[in-house]
């Protein structure tokens, strides 16, 4: 039996069927949604910019849901390593500013010590699902068909990175780490999205929730930047001053970058939740 979500509100016994057949998805979905409200209950100060915790929760249970499905499935079929070592890069960058300096932090109170926290897990989440890939589950990877290498963009970011980035931490090493990281991330996807066109067929559930949420994630860090890039754009005269007056529009354009490049991905997404369907990669 195969129900369209499209088709439950037009026969009602369906939803029983549904909600048993996506038992795991909801049971997920529903710690994700308790998960963020406790934190702003408990944790939060209610400022806006809980949005760049939201946004990093967001990512650490895209990592938690796609490790979950390697432990279950004893395989890492579907997955892109280079996609992961990126995705390291971007949060070791990211940390070396926000463990040490305030200039990138959010305001709230879970930016004392919360936002830090789920970076950090994020960051073992990935070294594990890494650790799966080149030694448990080898076998089960798709290597040749993981075309896209991850310093193709590392280099190149880390090298704009060092020459236009702001200066909120006053550290050259530390401002230019932080700008890499959100350099880099606009392209860490793109080895994923490329391995499932290279691989055909059907794109197993958790592993496109797992890109759908990183997408996510970067929505929430958008509306959080666009608040706030003004800031970003301040310079001195021991700063680079390339594009200085930019580097918050740039900043957002990376982050707007990243959600361009999945673009197709998302149409499908959506289209096979509604249809209760897997994504066909033939489409993307």
């Amino acid at each position: 039996m195969d129900v369209k979500i499209g088709s439950i509100f037009k026969e009602p016994q369906n939803i029983i069927y549904e909600i048993k057949k996506r038992k795991k998805d909801i049971i997920v979905w529903s710690l994700l949604i308790i998960i963020v409200i406790l934190v702003f209950i408990l944790i939060s100060s209610k400022d806006f910019s809980f949005m760049l915790v939201l946004s990093s929760l967001t990512q650490m249970f895209s990592f938690v849901i796609v490790l979950l499905k390697v432990y279950n499935c004893q395989n890492c079929s579907g997955l892109s390593l280079n996609t992961l070592i990126c995705y390291l890069l971007v949060l070791s960058g990211r940390l070396s500013s926000t463990l040490f300096y305030n200039g990138y932090l959010p305001s709230d109170t879970s930016g004392d010590w919360f936002y830090q926290l789920t970076e950090i897990l994020s960051l073992i989440l990935i070294l594990l699902l890494i650790y799966l890939m080149i030694k448990k589950y080898k076998v089960t990877s798709d290597i040749n068909l993981d075309t896209i290498k991850f310093y193709y963009f590392a280099i190149p970011c880390l090298i704009i990175g060092l020459l236009v980035h702001p200066i909120l931490n006053s550290n050259f090493i530390t401002d230019s780490l932080w700008t890499f990281s959100m350099y880099l991330q606009a392209f860490s996807i793109f080895p994923q999205i490329q391995l499932f066109i290279n691989k055909k067929g059907q794109i197993e559930t958790y592993t496109s929730h797992y890109v759908a949420l990183l997408g996510l994630s970067t929505v929430f860090s958008i509306f959080f930047w666009y608040d706030t890039y003004e800031e970003l754009n301040n310079w001195t005269e021991i700063s680079f001053p390339f594009f200085s007056d930019y580097v918050g529009y740039i900043i957002i354009f990376s982050q707007v970058l990243q959600l361009i490049i999945m673009a197709d991905f998302y149409y499908l997404y959506f289209k096979s939740l509604f249809k209760g369907e897997q994504i066909n990669t033939m489409g993307i």
